[in-house]
């Protein structure tokens, strides 16, 4: 019966909420929508962050499948698996890559990688259709097969449920299609179309450069009873008993070998920025709470009489408590319900935003884990945004309310009034505070942004086009081939009109830059891995012209600088300080020679040396930079750039057009404009910084609305007092100087507050930082600047309307 009752008085209480908001509509609409932008924000990042985050991976046992860092040669990776007794199933793979798919209709770029033979097995997935790879596909000279994905079936062969067994032309090679992999597949990457095997015969590195690069990712599935720390110790036993065995290796020298989950591997790179988010959110969340429940304070003082007329007539404190939370929730439970509605709306474009770089996109959806969330979110800040006002208003003072008179009496009695206000301006203080924070962390990557833009590239972005060509192996098994088809190429580009220049390299600034090991040959041979390791780069001539980087000394290459003849490389000026510290001064660079990789051992001559040029916009990866002739080693899969007269994506079609002309079974990818290069470089930053802004914006805006209403609602306590002062003779600036006074004391209290929340916390965005420090003072003064202005500008409309009360009508009220 106890149990009937508090559910009969709680159904009261809602029915009594929904008639009083019914009367006071934009009352309830202003809370409503303060809430709904709060939860909705805390529903969608929860979703982001549950998809990319903590869901487990969608395998068996995800918890036991494992990544070990550090990357392996073919010969580690062997040895490995021999050796590994922690591990059920070891296997590696290497990409992505480009494969252009030939035959009916027109080429297609497919993104591809390698896998080792068992990998499914590894991962306990099973294709959707067909077979696995076998041990025998896994090898040197095994049948051409491959796996594609579910996306790629759909589009390209129309969802055949027969695809398993048919043949398609892939890097103008026969490839039997075996199966089909689940809808949703994305290991090792996101938007993968085809999977190959045999990784360690991978076709766009060198045979005998396969042997010394530790290019293989590694991954496996432990053993049922095998611990991490297991696994990871024995990987170490490992490393060192092959680091003893080939200790001139590359991937012998000290490496740090790490075991982790696989999906921590997988969202290293966006954990920090998730969580970082998820908290500024959590912030607006609680200003929105502090916004709402000063509403809720002055509407509760409004309701005194109610109160005491309630409790006169035998209502308790904990009665009075239930329905006013009643109330609250209410509130907050329309305003998660909306919520949800915009969290729906806004998970459709985060995962389209390329610039953040999220892993697991597929697996961000609204599910009932989150609508639970939503809900329990929802209820928890009608409780805390509902408590405080609650706790106040169920004590009314009952002799001095009902002694004000009718309902015409005064809204607030004076005894109640001053604690509403120092409630509700704890609340204004506390909002400031964290919006505070949230500013000073936007303006902080702002600031970032900028230095970002402002960074020397050392060439000439503009008008530059970009673009990928991916050569089959066996129609273009030597070097020779490679450079006749790239030369042949730029020559029939060139004369396409408005094109500048064109050139063909192995990599291009702002893309992954390889290393290779590097010493001076005057200098005692030392082992491979004790050579300094620098970027390597694999260029036509004319290169340094077309991207406008300054010749410093020496020449460029021209076409006698064959590979049958003397090898000469061009070096950048970062690796001639690194050789010859006194240079410009000093011995001069060029004419010396320079051991360069662990393949050829001719030592080769340097011909000039170059500005340097950035690999990113934070710095360069390796510390200096050689440059090979195309000829010495023309790469299976290319850049292209091309300077342009006008908008360089205007000459897509025609460099499109000569490459049918050479090879109608090829086709370009990823292309881009140099400019786009270089803003991607910026993007997850920008990305990170719309948001905070974003954050902070609502923030600021709900701050600035709380400290307006409790200037406000102080001056509609002092009204009396107000018109006693005019009456004696006080100006109106002195009213305004008066209430200003009382806002400016909460403003400063607030960003005193901020400040400190700022400097403790502003140190978790310093990893996205670059050039500026987490606790820049510059930053942190001009965002309290910019606060107390917008704050005072607040307050002063309250205070200008307090100056203008007139003294009889005050001293009447």
């Amino acid at each position: 019966m106890k149990t009937l009752g508090i559910f009969d008085s709680t159904r009261q209480d809602l029915h009594y909420a929904l008639r009083a908001y019914a009367r006071q509509p934009a009352f309830a609409a202003a809370v409503v929508l303060t809430l709904a932008l709060a939860i909705g924000g805390n529903t969608a990042m929860f979703t982001v962050i549950r998809g990319v985050l903590l869901k487990p991976l969608p395998y068996r046992d995800p918890a036991r499948v494992v990544n070990i860092s550090g990357g392996a040669t073919p010969t580690r990776f062997r040895e490995m698996r021999a050796g590994a007794r922690s591990f059920a199933e070891l296997d590696a793979y290497i990409g992505p890559e480009n494969v252009t798919l030939s035959g009916a209709g027109e080429p297609e770029v497919l993104r591809g990688v390698r896998v080792s033979c068992d990998f499914l097995q590894a991962l306990a997935v099973a294709p959707f259709l067909g077979r696995t790879f076998r041990s025998e596909e896994d090898a040197a000279g095994g049948a051409p097969v491959a796996m594609i994905g579910a996306g790629l079936w759909e589009r390209r062969f129309a969802s055949d449920p027969q695809i398993a067994g048919k043949t398609v032309t892939l890097a103008s090679t026969a490839y039997t299609i075996i199966g089909v992999l689940p809808p949703h597949f994305q290991f090792p990457l996101p938007d993968l179309d085809i999977w190959l095997t045999a990784p360690t015969e991978e076709p766009l590195i060198p045979p005998k450069s396969r042997a010394l690069s530790p290019y293989l990712e590694v991954f496996g599935r432990l053993k049922p009873g095998a611990s991490i720390a297991q696994a990871d110790a024995e990987m170490k036993v490992l490393r060192r008993q092959y680091a003893r065995a080939h200790p001139a290796m590359l991937d012998a020298a000290a490496r740090p070998v790490e075991v982790t989950p696989l999906r921590d591997h997988l969202v290293a790179d966006v954990r920090s920025m998730l969580w970082m988010l998820f908290g500024a959110v959590g912030f607006v969340l609680l200003i929105a709470c502090a916004n709402v429940a000063g509403l809720l304070v002055a509407r509760a003082a409004a309701r005194g009489r109610e109160f005491a007329i309630r409790a006169a007539v035998g209502a308790g404190r904990r009665r009075l408590i239930r329905q006013l939370l009643a109330e609250s929730v209410l509130l907050s439970l329309a305003g998660g319900a909306l919520g949800v509605l915009l969290a729906a709306w806004t998970l459709r474009a985060i995962p389209q935003i390329p610039a953040l770089h999220l892993p697991r996109t597929g697996e961000i959806q609204l599910d009932w884990m989150v609508l639970a969330f939503s809900a329990a979110l929802s209820v928890s800040a009608g409780i805390l945004f509902g408590l405080l006002p609650s706790l106040g208003a169920s004590r009314p003072d009952l002799i001095a309310i009902l002694r004000a008179g009718g309902a015409a009496a005064q809204p607030a009695v004076p005894r109640r009034g001053p604690a509403a206000l120092d409630l509700r301006a704890s609340l204004v203080t506390g909002q400031i505070a964290l919006s505070m924070v949230l500013l000073i962390g936007a303006a902080l990557l702002v600031q970032s942004i900028a230095h970002l833009r402002n960074v020397d590239l050392g060439f000439n972005a503009s008008h530059l086009l970009t673009m990928r060509i991916a050569l089959p192996p066996l129609r273009y098994d030597t070097d020779l081939k490679r450079e006749a088809f790239f030369e042949d190429l730029i020559r029939n580009v060139e004369s396409l009109p408005g094109v500048r220049g064109a050139v063909a390299a192995s990599v291009l600034p702002m893309t992954p830059q390889p290393g290779t090991p590097v010493q001076n040959a005057a200098d005692p041979l030392r082992k491979l891995n004790e050579r300094p390791i620098e970027a390597i780069w694999s260029l036509t001539p004319g290169f340094f012209r077309t991207f406008q980087i300054p010749l410093q000394r020496g020449r460029d290459f021209d076409p006698h600088d064959r590979s049958e003849s003397e090898r000469v490389v061009i070096i950048d000026d970062a690796l001639a300080r690194q050789f010859w510290p006194a240079y410009p001064r000093g011995l001069d660079p060029v004419g010396q020679r320079l051991i360069v990789g662990g393949i050829d051992p001719r030592p080769a001559r340097v011909i000039g040396v170059v500005a340097g040029v950035r690999h990113n916009l934070e710095g360069n990866h390796w510390p200096g930079t050689v440059f090979d002739v195309f000829s010495h080693y023309a790469p299976q899969s290319a850049l292209l750039a091309i300077r342009t007269a006008g908008d360089p994506l205007q000459y897509t079609g025609g460099v499109r057009a000569a490459l049918r002309a050479l090879d109608r079974d090829q086709a370009i990818a990823n292309v881009e404009t140099m400019d786009d290069l270089v803003e991607a470089e910026v993007g997850p930053r920008r990305s990170l910084m719309i948001l905070l802004e974003s954050f902070s914006g609502v923030a600021l805006l709900l701050a600035l609305i709380g400290i307006y209403g409790v200037v406000s609602f102080g001056v509609a306590q002092r009204i009396q007092e107000m018109g006693i002062r005019r009456a004696l003779g006080a100006e109106q600036g002195d009213i305004v100087w008066l209430i200003l006074r009382q806002g400016l004391g909460l403003v400063l209290a607030g960003i005193a507050l901020g400040l400190g929340g700022a400097a403790a916390l502003t140190r978790l965005v310093s990893a996205h930082l670059f050039q500026v420090s987490a606790t820049d003072p510059a930053t942190f003064a001009a965002i309290a600047v910019l606060f107390l202005i917008a704050a005072l500008a607040a307050c002063y409309l309250p205070a200008f309307r307090a100056s203008r009360i007139d003294p009889m009508s005050a001293l009447r009220v």
